[in-house]
């Protein structure tokens, strides 16, 4: 039995998370009382982490997509055409799907690592040449080096296939117009800010700008899942303690509320909440109501709350419920 227990232990190691579980379990057998509600409530907790992490596990490919992108700003009939195309080009590529051999995916990425290699050769004996190149030669030799670079970067932007994590929900926080007066004329730019989360303490957010709006909200679609935070919940309700933050001329105040309270705060603050899994907060907002400033002082201050085992290992005490007491 004693070797059994060595091979188990060896070749089937269990998670940390699992092995709790089995603990609590064993103690849940023989508890009564006040004792066995407490460790209810905690399998209960620890059941739903370890569900969590196999949901939303990072290191899992089967937890991202690849986000298709689509082109802005064409006419009816042209979408009408492309439509077309793309069916044509599908059913072409479903043909194709199945001769295609890992060598011709192979011998397209050494294709593309050449002309990069070729690209960042030239990029290198311009720039030496420009060291001592100066007037009318030297402006077309920056020129030149400019077209290089923006010709480099559209090469690797065309590879690259942007991902989204599965699970998350987006929303919009804000859309702003801004325009320049130039010689030219009017430079109209768009400025987009989403916020995602997956409902349980993962959230983030993104901003875009360009000179349209559908592509400022892909460019922060793209961008969200890059920037990503986790946010400890107590109870998994609502925060562990109120917070005061300011960011620029906004500040945040944050307070935990009782169950089934609800949330009682402003749009911009409520679809952060929201989407960290928050659902029983009470928050204000004094000074800039700035949607940009708002949401880097609220992910300031949920970044900032200290939890009860944050607390613990502060001022090395153990924590526990008041009502334990």
């Amino acid at each position: 039995m004693k070797r059994i227990d060595e091979f188990e232990d060896k070749h089937f190691a269990l998670r940390p998370e699992y092995r709790v579980i089995g603990e609590l379990m064993n103690k849940l057998k023989v508890a009564e009382g006040k004792d066995k509600f407490l460790l209810q409530v905690k399998l209960n907790r620890a059941l739903r982490l370890a569900e969590a992490r196999d949901a939303f596990d990072p290191n899992d490919p089967a937890n991202y997509g690849i986000i298709e992108r689509e082109d802005v700003g064409a006419s009816v009939d042209r979408v009408e055409e492309r439509d077309m195309e793309e069916d044509q080009e599908a059913k072409e590529i479903e043909g194709k799907i199945d001769g295609l051999e890992f060598d011709d995916l192979k011998q397209k990425d050494n294709k593309f690592m050449e002309k990069i290699n070729e690209i960042d050769k030239k990029l290198e004996e311009r720039l030496a040449e420009l060291d001592y190149t100066f007037g009318k030669k030297g402006k077309l030799l920056e020129e030149e080096i400019r077209d290089l670079a923006e010709e480099r970067n559209s090469l690797i932007e065309q590879k690259r296939q942007p991902l989204y994590r599965k699970g998350f929900d987006v929303r919009l926080v804000d859309v702003n117009r801004t325009c320049k007066v130039t010689k030219g004329g009017q430079v109209i730019k768009y400025t987009a800010m989403l916020a995602c989360g997956n409902y349980n303490g993962v959230i983030g957010f993104a901003k875009a700008k360009a000179p349209a709006v559908p592509i400022a909200l892909q460019k922060a679609y793209e961008k969200c899942f890059q920037n990503l935070h986790y946010v400890e919940r107590h109870e998994d309700h609502t925060i562990a303690h109120a917070i005061q933050t300011s960011y620029k001329k906004t500040k945040v105040y944050l307070w935990p509320a009782p169950t089934q309270a609800g949330m009682k705060a402003g749009r911009t603050v409520e679809i952060i909440l929201c989407l960290a899994g928050f659902k029983n907060v009470k928050s204000k907002v004094v000074g800039s109501r700035n949607p940009h400033n708002t949401v880097k002082a609220v992910f300031k201050a949920l970044n900032a709350i200290e939890t009860p085992k944050d607390v613990q290992e502060k001022f090395g005490r153990t924590v526990v419920e008041s009502y334990l007491l």
